[in-house]
């Protein structure tokens, strides 16, 4: 222990006399410790960290299927069928995710909730905070209306009051009691804001095997595998398609482990960055020991001695790996003052649905990770250096004594960190290079409609007192007549949903003639109610035929417009105008196709636009719609205005999600954006890190060889001789550790095939501009250390030791 506090002491002395080399090692550090600690610990809290649940690796979401999608909602029949007949599942419990509009004191709004079965809370193992959960009964209708408060509503509305419980909210116009505030963890829907019971119509859903509405968690029995549930839940599949009363259109069963569902949108994109970001780890490692083996080189005739007096190599191997960790503590602690500033900034930087169980958090496994960090590093880059310097012995600091300078003859192990730091570096700016590209191609992708200068908003008409599809007509038309009369607004419209905006519907299209089966043999159809003046003020172009007009009531013809995929898809060598077709709903009738309409990006930018009909809103008008309205004036302004219209009108709807929709086609590349913002950052840093390093290695070489460097001066070598002398050396190790990077930056390559768009995994410009600015980098670091070797003069050089 004496040793070991003298180790210590010898260390901190050193450390506070090569102050600039004890600033450099630290720096480093903290730059890569403190990055790639933040980049891990988002992928523990969304990735690793097991959901709040009790035994949660029993969990499983359960998906029927059709030919047309893998995966979709589930009837209530199947969830009674199989709660009754499965032998693998403990238990299913079903829920569904609606819009409630919340009145009140403080005017309406639309809050997200969760309508669950009874048991879903107690099989999770979720307990109130407050109050208590409801049970079975309130699945009856009528006796529903309670509900269950997140702790994010109970904080906002409430002020986290204990009081809240027995209060009354009304929702939708009717009153509902508060029976419990839900602990803050459980995010099972990360979007709602309150839960209620799951008490079905009886007509529509319990006994309906077409109504695929829920969403269904299962828990395994103990002991069961998931391919065991498998096997199970395809065989009692295949007999249910035998039963009418449980069959529908759904023909199989898919099975995903809960947290496998939550995550899986964006696993691939972490599990990418945590591994650039133990590359830049590795890169700085690299960089630190080469320092320590420029140290370990000038001090190799102090060790010398040291070896000569009596100190054996565990001692002096002691000495050195004690020196290592302080310098790696130091780093680490000042890397973790900049997690705790980049949390801050991660927060901001990553949308919320890449973080799918909450915020970015500093936990105790953080502090664990940036400690565990420190502690390895200090053995990576310390042991080498620790291990080259022990060998050191009494007889060369001896017969050195004259004056020569000790050398380790790390110039070898030197060479070669600087290699692994130019193929280390490579691979995650490629990588970053391929997503700048792909973000480039999608704000090149034709959109299909003009975004600029256009505002949208969502309304929902809940409640009993737009139940009636007449009525709903009626307000949506007196609030186009309004806001159309507003100063600015050129066109105005309304539509189920717009473009990247979500909450598409989808159908099955049947032709005159065609069978069912045939039918659904193609890929679903989206489908829309627009009202007219909506493809204006979206900018969307007509190709043919009319667009919806005023007189497309319910008395009229049926009729509906269909984009170019759909012609191209279903009406392939003949006019789309004058053909007919009906979405396979209960009551739909044909439809003549009076229109053709351009193709729009509608759910994703980099997806090929897909099939979809337009059904004027005088013909089929749903509670939900969103209004787009173009304008020349100011967004703000017009925001008021809206708000205000509609409050004329209609008091208790709220007008939600208000933005442009240029914000909305942003946000549609918002994680791409992300990814390759985060990605550059630590390629840059990986880069910088890497020229660093090159630099080092290049200075200590040409102090090596001063004497040499000027005897070749003093018989005749020019300058240009004596940089190409030197550049040569770095150029070769950069050239070495570009050919060795460019082998993982293809592995990379190929994992990130699936988040690529309109670039080529092997794209020619990336792969070639990367090596090209890394041997820039390069050519810069060896011609500084070259230019300060032609400053040495000539006789100075010639009394050089080195």
């Amino acid at each position: 222990m004496a040793q070991l506090l003298q180790d210590v002491r010898l260390a901190l002395r050193l450390m506070r006399r090569e102050r600039v080399f004890t600033l450099m090692v630290v720096a480093t550090l903290a730059l890569a410790i403190g990055a790639s600690t933040s980049v891990f610990s988002v992928v523990y809290q969304v990735l690793l960290r097991p959901l709040p649940y009790t035994a949660p690796e029993q969990l499983v979401r359960v998906h029927q299927s059709v030919p047309q999608r893998e995966r979709i909602g589930v009837s209530y029949p199947a969830l009674r069928a199989w709660r009754e007949r499965s032998r693998t599942f403990a238990g299913f419990e079903g829920l569904a995710i609606q819009d409630l509009t919340l009145t009140g004191d403080e005017g309406a709004e639309q809050v997200r909730a969760g309508r669950a079965t009874a048991g879903l809370l107690p099989m999770l193992g979720v307990q109130p905070v407050l109050g208590r959960a409801f049970d079975e009964e309130a699945e009856v209708p009528g006796r529903d209306r309670v509900v269950l408060l997140t702790h994010a509503l109970w904080q906002r509305r409430f002020g986290q009051s204990p009081g809240v419980i027995g209060q009354t909210l009304t929702l939708n116009g009717q009153p509902h009691t508060v029976l419990a505030v839900l602990p803050a963890s459980f995010q099972l829907a990360p979007d709602v804001e309150l839960w209620k019971p799951l008490a079905p119509d009886l007509l529509k859903e319990v006994h309906n095997p077409q109504n695929n509405m829920m969403r269904v968690v299962g828990r395994l029995r103990p002991g069961v595998t998931l391919e065991q549930a498998r096997v199970d839940m395809d065989e009692l599949a295949a007999a249910l398609t035998r039963e009418e009363a449980y069959a529908g259109d759904a023909t199989g069963v898919r099975l995903v482990p809960l947290h496998a569902q939550v995550v899986e949108g964006v696993r691939d994109s972490l599990w990418l960055l945590a591994g650039v970001g133990a590359l830049v780890l590795l890169v700085a490692c690299a960089n630190v020991a080469n320092l320590l083996l420029a140290r370990a080189s000038a001090r190799a005739r102090e060790v010398s001695v040291r070896a000569a007096l009596g100190a054996g190599r565990a001692q002096l191997l002691q000495q050195f790996l004690v020196e290592s960790t302080l310098l790696a503590l130091a780093g680490g602690a000042a890397g973790l003052l900049l997690v705790l500033w980049s949390v801050d900034l991660l927060r901001a930087l990553i949308p919320q649905e890449v973080l799918p169980q909450g915020e970015v958090q500093l936990e105790g496994h953080v502090l664990a990770i940036a400690a565990g960090l420190s502690l390895l590093t200090s053995f990576l880059f310390g042991l080498v250096p620790a291990l080259r310097t022990a060998r050191a012995n009494g007889r060369g600091a001896l017969g050195d004594l004259r004056g020569a300078r000790g050398t380790t003859g790390s110039g070898g192990a030197r060479a070669a960190l600087v290699v692994a730091q130019v193929a280390l570096a490579l691979v995650p700016l490629v990588g970053a290079g391929l997503m700048l590209r792909t973000l480039r191609a999608l704000h090149e992708v034709p959109l299909g409609f003009e975004p600029r200068g256009v505002t949208v908003a969502e309304l929902y008409l809940a409640g009993d007192a737009y139940a009636d599809e007449a009525r709903r007509h009626l307000l949506f038309t007196e609030l186009l007549e309004r806001v159309r009369a507003l100063p600015g607004v050129q066109a105005a419209g309304l539509a189920s949903t717009v473009p990247l905006w979500g909450n598409t519907g989808v159908a099955v299209v049947l032709h005159p003639g065609e069978d069912i089966a045939v039918a659904a043999t193609r890929e679903l159809t989206n489908f829309h109610a627009v009202s007219e003046g909506y493809l204006a003020a979206m900018g969307m172009s007509l190709k043919e035929g009319r667009l919806p007009e005023a007189a497309d009531g319910p008395g009229a013809p049926p009729v509906m417009l269909v984009n170019e995929a759909f012609a191209r898809r279903d009406l392939p060598g003949r006019g789309a105008l004058g053909q007919r077709a009906r979405l396979e709903f209960e009551g739909e009738p044909f439809r003549e196709v009076v229109g053709v309409v351009g193709d729009v990006r509608q759910d994703a930018l980099g997806e090929t636009p897909v099939a979809a009909v337009y059904l004027p809103m005088g013909q089929f008008l749903p509670r939900r719609m969103v209004l787009a309205v173009r304008t020349t004036g100011d967004a703000a302004a017009l925001t008021a205005a809206l708000r205000e219209q509609l409050r004329g009108l209609a008091p208790d709807v709220p007008l939600v999600k208000v933005r442009s929709l240029e914000e909305v086609v942003r946000a549609s590349y918002g994680r791409t954006e992300v990814l390759g913002a985060l990605l550059a950052a630590l390629a840059a840093l990986g880069l910088a890190l890497a020229g660093v390093g090159l630099y080092g290695v290049l200075a200590y070489s040409v102090s090596q060889r001063t004497r040499e460097l000027g005897i070749r001066v003093a018989l005749g070598a020019t300058d240009h001789q004596v940089l190409r002398l030197v550049i040569s050396q770095g150029m070769r190790l950069a050239a070495v550790g570009v050919v060795v990077g460019l082998v993982g930056a293809g592995l990379l390559a190929r994992g990130l095939a699936g988040m690529l768009y309109g670039v080529e995994v092997f794209d020619p410009l990336t792969f070639a501009a990367v090596p090209a600015l890394l041997g820039a980098v390069a050519l810069l670091a060896s011609w500084l250390p070259a230019r300060r070797a032609l400053r040495v003069p000539a006789h100075e050089a010639l009394r050089s030791d080195g």
